[in-house]
């Protein structure tokens, strides 16, 4: 075997949400900070990307992580994270598993208070809770997010129009809650459940889709964050419950419940009046595991409310791996479907 390419990686999944962290075999990375490294990759590595994360290596669910040094003088490390459909600023299912990864194998050292990590999104602080020497989760305190419109109205095709909230958190999400699909006779058999999750992407690829047309987003401090990203499709399990599935643009389905998805449902939750500050909100994802959310803090962005909220999830270690490119290997960027 002529080997043209080794990459090393370590991986998680936190509440069933994969991550791929590359921990060796990276070019040098050039850029001032977190987003041009980003930036670097994408435009002149690109295809390291696509091996790891489509098949037969990956899958076009999987998620990808680089670990660097930080830019930001409060930051411990830096890291970027990509999906099969590209590159994503901030992730928080992956933030808990690059630090889960990095505790565990020590590239990174327990901290006295939090670690913090620098993303392009900005500097997130990551708090682990501890067992005695076991690691039992992890917090992440992401930046403010805020509500963009508390109502709107979608509609699709024939059916009724759905009410539905546009939240800011990371990237902008639209929320819908299921009884909404079922009432407009969008969907009026939707479930939030493992047998339903490929109908319940297809639906929500038409969500985005349709949104995106009727929308007009824009992020008050950034001008580049202009399209709706994620749909999150919950509803409500008793006091302080939810349980939800949120697919992106690509049809791709979260297996944990969203880290940002969290963020922006405890959000919206508190700008309606309906979460207390500090008030703990768990949200289960569609294959029944979860993550913990509340709100810190309430805050502004630009003219919109909002608050700063805080994720809890656990992680765990799947494998550590040696990735290799036959310089042969007629699949060398893999493939989807």
């Amino acid at each position: 075997m002529n080997v043209g390419k080794i990459l090393t990686t370590v991986d998680t999944h936190t509440a069933g949400g994969p991550t791929r962290t590359i921990t060796g075999g990276l070019p040098p990375l050039q850029g001032k900070n977190i987003a041009e490294k980003m930036e670097y990759l994408r435009s002149h590595h690109d295809s390291i990307r696509k091996l790891l994360i489509s098949e037969p290596r990956g899958h076009k669910d999987m998620y990808g992580a680089v670990i660097t040094a930080a830019s930001a003088p409060d930051a411990d490390i830096g890291a970027f994270f990509f999906t099969a459909g590209g590159y994503l600023p901030a992730c928080v299912h992956s933030a808990i598993g690059i630090a889960t990864a990095g505790l565990e194998t020590g590239f990174l050292t327990r901290p006295d208070q939090s670690i913090k990590m620098e993303v392009p999104a900005g500097v997130i602080s990551l708090l682990p809770q501890y067992e005695g020497e076991h690691l039992d989760s992890i917090a992440v305190q992401t930046p403010p997010a805020f509500v963009y419109s508390p109502v709107a109205e979608l509609t699709l095709g024939d059916a009724k129009p759905m009410q539905v909230s546009i939240v800011f958190s990371g990237v902008f999400f639209i929320l819908i809650d299921i009884e909404q699909l079922r009432a407009s006779g969008t969907h009026p058999e939707a479930a939030i459940c493992p047998e339903g999750a490929h109908e319940m992407a297809a639906l929500g690829v038409r969500i985005l889709e349709a949104a995106n047309h009727g929308f007009d987003v824009q992020h008050p401090e950034k001008p580049g964050v202009d399209a709706i990203e994620l749909v999150m499709i919950y509803e409500e399990a008793g006091i302080g419950r939810g349980r939800d599935i949120v697919i992106n643009r690509g049809g791709g389905i979260d297996r944990s419940p969203c880290g940002a998805g969290t963020g922006a449902k405890v959000t919206d939750l508190f700008v309606r009046d309906k979460l207390q500050e500090n008030q703990e909100y768990i949200l289960e994802s569609f294959i029944g595991t979860q993550f913990i959310g509340r709100v810190l803090e309430p805050a502004e962005v630009g003219p919109y409310h909002g608050a700063v909220p805080e994720i809890r999830g656990t992680a765990h270690i799947t494998g550590m791996h040696q990735f290799v490119l036959d310089a042969r290997d007629p699949l060398s960027e893999g493939f989807l479907f």
